[in-house]
């Protein structure tokens, strides 16, 4: 018996560094997919962010969040009532604007996503991480 447990137990360090490190930000069910971060001129909403539900259900982004890293740059939106059906996606632009189904805007003053490197976050209404992208910039579009 004490073999099967060691044979077990080797085969689960074999496996471990397989295994995503965050189950929660694996399984999140709302996905950063685009950031262009790089303006054309003064409108600010040819910056934007898209996130995509990937899950099978309705997802209610009421009280999410997301930061441009570093918090403390105080860049963050907080989405109000948003409901992204699945499969759909949802784009945040920078500047100001009417919202719809399927955009949201966050009335910044200035550009939010640098064009020589950022981290975005997006947190759950819990402030739990549900996804994250990083880009070096040196272009004009993250796909994440």
């Amino acid at each position: 018996m004490s073999k099967r447990l060691v044979l077990l137990a080797a085969l689960l360090g074999c496996l471990a560094p397989l295994l995503p490190a965050s189950p929660a930000l694996a399984a999140g069910p709302m996905k950063i997919v685009k950031i262009h971060y790089a303006q054309t001129g003064t409108n600010l909403n040819t910056e934007y962010i898209v996130f995509k539900n990937k899950s099978t259900h309705t997802v209610q982004m009421k009280g999410w969040e997301i930061i441009s890293a570093p918090s403390t740059d105080h860049q963050f939106y907080i989405f109000p009532s948003t409901k992204v059906a699945p499969g759909h996606s949802l784009t945040l632009y920078t500047g100001t604007g009417s919202n719809t189904a399927s955009t949201r805007h966050w009335g910044a003053g200035t550009p939010v996503w640098n064009n020589d490197g950022d981290l975005a976050i997006l947190k759950n209404a819990a402030r739990t991480i549900v996804d994250t992208c990083r880009y070096a910039g040196g272009g004009t579009t993250a796909f994440c």
